[in-house]
């Protein structure tokens, strides 16, 4: 069969010029290999190329298997409905500098989603079958999503490590001006309007490919942030000048939370040393000086949010534990066990009192803010490595297992778990009234709060591990990949 297909696209394709052939993974690598053997003489020199659905965790961390040439690209599938994979393809293709001429599939299920992405990125599709040349029909056609984007803007920044497909670096809009740190060990400014990098400040010392993942903090002029290095910054928001820079561990991997009614700002550190891997700390945010510290047994990654209302900093600790410490004297008010790690900050409700945070034990938990006591729990299939979302009378939480969570609050119950195909550990993100989260499989995704429908999916290349920052009217939406792309999109 593979052979007869195989013969049947250099039917269609002989008399084509000079031109190159490729597939996402896993459907289209049988076929693309058949149509590579059985190339007609006069295309014995055809190129082909596999792409990965995301990169390897090892080796070269490549997305794109084999290279590619100067020849028009056609993409090879076994069938086109959705047009998902498709654009996936094109979209890995495209931040090559490259462009797709032409996809090639077995069938065509001539869908509404799959007409409507060749007709916008203007790509000819060649097919044997229809779908309705079986007597079959699709079951069900949905219209087209009504949210869609225009890429205003991209910048491509060089060190990006694919070994870690973890949250890093999320972007910060203030303002005009966008703030993100990356592998490369670089915090840098950008203009939002433009892309343009205003000013960039490099550290020095930390190790290669885990630079800052520290996701900064403003206030008030100034820009907070820690390095892999052991080093805490303080930056003029500005100029990039250096405030002060003060070393207080080994790592700093923690994103910082800034208390202005106590003038501190808290970190998570980590130490080489064998006892007290890791503390949790309270430093001057004028100085950079440690005013308290909270041992920590292993090391810690993990990041704070404040509770106003009850002047507590929540903190979940590499010890399994989720503790509520007074913010001026870091004393703990209370602790909740869990069975492993929590690597991401809580949410806090300000207005209900609650506190809700994922752990790597693969559940969401929602506690009481001012006792730590819990008020539910619920398990997934996989780590979560992410912060929750409090919206309304819900709370949304991404999952390892690659779905999105939706819990009723009123009721404490799981209210329905929404598929994304990939990994969310993109802490979700509410913009014009929908949630935000990106996957592992590099799809941005936006769900309505109200009745919990996808209402666009924005596709990139790389993984989406961070979370979304967005204009103050939402008009625009600013994505960092885990390979340190920025992107600025219009919503339309």
């Amino acid at each position: 069969m593979l052979a007869a297909m195989a013969d049947e696209f250099w039917l269609l394709h002989r008399r084509r010029g000079r031109f190159q052939i490729g597939g996402i993974e896993s459907a289209a690598i049988p076929l693309l290999t058949a149509i590579l053997l059985r190339a007609p003489e006069e295309h014995r020199d055809i190129n082909g190329f596999i792409i990965r659905k995301e990169r390897k965790s090892t080796g070269l961390g490549k997305i794109i298997e084999g290279k590619l040439n100067d020849a028009p690209i056609v993409l090879i599938d076994d069938i086109i409905n959705s047009a998902s994979s498709a654009e996936k393809a094109r979209s890995v293709i495209a931040a090559d500098g490259r462009a797709v001429h032409g996809l090639f599939a077995v069938i065509d299920y001539e869908s509404s989603r799959g007409l409507r992405w060749r007709q916008q990125e203007n790509i000819e599709v060649t097919t044997l079958f229809k779908l309705q040349e079986f007597g079959l029909a699709l079951k069900t056609n949905p219209k087209p999503l009504p949210q869609s984007y225009r890429r205003l803007w991209n910048v491509a920044v060089p060190g990006g490590s694919p070994l870690h497909v973890v949250p890093k670096s999320a972007p910060l809009l203030v303002g005009s001006m966008l703030y993100r740190g990356c592998d490369a060990g670089k915090m840098q400014a950008f203009d939002a309007g433009t892309g343009r990098i205003v000013w960039e400040y490099c550290v020095t010392g930390a190790p290669e490919g885990k630079g800052i993942w520290s996701s900064p903090a403003y206030h008030d002029g100034y820009i907070f942030f820690g390095a892999y290095n052991g080093v805490m910054y303080c930056l003029e928001a500005a100029s990039g000048s250096v405030v002060w820079a003060r070393a207080h561990g080994d790592w700093i991997g923690s994103s910082p939370v800034v208390v202005a009614r106590h003038e501190l700002v808290y970190i998570g550190i980590e130490y080489q040393r064998p006892w007290a891997q890791g503390g949790i700390a309270a430093l001057d945010m004028t100085t950079g000086h440690k005013v308290w510290e909270h041992p920590v047994r292993k090391l810690q990654h993990g990041s704070a949010a404040y509770w106003h209302a009850g002047d507590l900093v929540i903190w979940g600790t590499a010890d399994h534990v989720m503790a509520g410490l007074d913010a001026k004297t870091g004393k703990a008010a209370w602790t909740f066990k869990t069975r492993r790690s929590v690597k991401y900050a809580p949410a806090i409700c300000e207005q209900r009192g609650l506190v809700a945070f994922a752990s790597f034990d693969k559940s969401i938990y929602v506690l009481d803010a001012a006792t730590g006591g819990k008020l539910g729990e619920w398990e997934t299939g996989e780590i979560c490595y992410t912060t929750p979302l409090f919206v309304g009378d819900r709370l949304f939480c991404g999952s390892g297992d690659r779905n999105l969570y939706v819990i009723d609050l009123s009721a404490m119950a799981l209210t329905r778990k929404i598929p994304l195909g990939a990994r969310a550990y993109s802490s979700p993100r509410f913009i014009d009234g929908n949630i935000v989260v990106g996957t592992s499989g590099g799809l941005v995704v936006e769900v309505n709060s109200g009745t919990l429908q996808i209402k666009g999916r924005l596709q990139l290349e790389d993984a989406v591990t961070n979370a979304v920052a967005a204009t103050p009217d939402g008009s625009r939406i600013f994505v960092s990949t885990s390979m340190n792309h920025l992107y600025a999109f219009e919503r339309h």
